[in-house]
């Protein structure tokens, strides 16, 4: 499926939706996060030994991060390597993207109650 805006046509598969939807919804999980619910005991330890607020850090830069690699792979890999590394980082992708929307309605329910 494809948008067009003015000269190029947007492709909705792109790593760059993918990715801007992680970036977003990683974001998201920080800012729903309450500390005082959390029931995961690795988040828990990681906040003991480093602070919530450094944690969302470098939780997020670990995100940037990632989508530094993908910039580094698409700049040295040949055309063929590019389709296997396209495909490859979509599904990685697609998994984070549904599991911080899994994550994120947590979060929110959590909120609610």
């Amino acid at each position: 499926m494809t948008l067009t805006t003015g000269e190029k046509p947007v492709y909705l598969s792109s790593l760059k939706v993918w990715f801007s939807s992680l970036l977003m919804l990683n974001i998201l999980d920080v800012v729903t996060t309450i500390p005082n619910r959390e029931l995961n005991p690795i988040a828990l330890y990681i906040w003991d030994k480093m602070g919530f607020f450094l944690a969302a850090w470098v939780k997020i830069g670990l995100v940037v991060f990632f989508g530094v690699l993908c910039l580094a792979v698409k700049k040295v890999a040949t055309p063929d390597e590019w389709h296997f590394a396209r495909r490859l980082l979509r599904v990685i992708l697609t998994i984070l993207v549904v599991f911080y929307i899994f994550v994120v309605a947590i979060n929110l329910s959590i909120q609610l109650l």
